[in-house]
């Protein structure tokens, strides 16, 4: 679904992680993080900066303010 949406699956990740193992989370949480970033930014959020730039082109060429 997420290939789908145009979302690399690498920006999911599950994990069972138990309350007693919070060194655990610490390092599941920074180890997402750091693929993350190394992802860049979302493609999501450029397509979704693209629609409102064409938009606003749109509403200027109307002159919609």
């Amino acid at each position: 679904m997420l290939d789908f949406c145009g979302v690399e699956k690498e920006r999911l990740r599950a994990r069972w992680v138990s309350s007693a193992e919070a060194p655990e989370f610490v390092e599941e949480v920074n180890s997402f993080i750091d693929a993350l970033k190394k992802l860049g930014p979302s493609p999501l959020k450029t397509k979704n900066a693209e629609k409102i730039k064409t938009e606003k082109i749109k509403t200027d060429e109307i002159g919609v303010s």
